[in-house]
């Protein structure tokens, strides 16, 4: 794989968890007008923000591989 093609596949991964971290913040926001019973609306939100904490950390993670990837001089990985 060259350097230009793990590129792209980085860069899909970065905007998937961007995507997470949006439609997560918007299915909070929905399960809180829900009506849902408050022990599933709980557990619920409890996965959510553990789901929108995870993505957070890995774009994190992921940009700096990007930007790691992008300096590197390697183009066969």
């Amino acid at each position: 794989m060259t350097k230009d093609e793990l590129l792209v596949l980085l860069e899909r991964g970065r905007k998937i968890d961007e995507a997470i971290l949006l439609y997560s913040e918007h299915l909070k926001n929905t399960l809180y007008l829900s009506g849902f019973e408050k022990g599933l609306r709980d557990k619920t939100m409890e996965t959510l923000n553990t789901l929108h904490k995870e993505s957070h950390v890995h774009k994190i993670f992921m940009r700096q591989l990007i930007d790691q990837v992008k300096k590197g001089d390697k183009d066969v990985y």
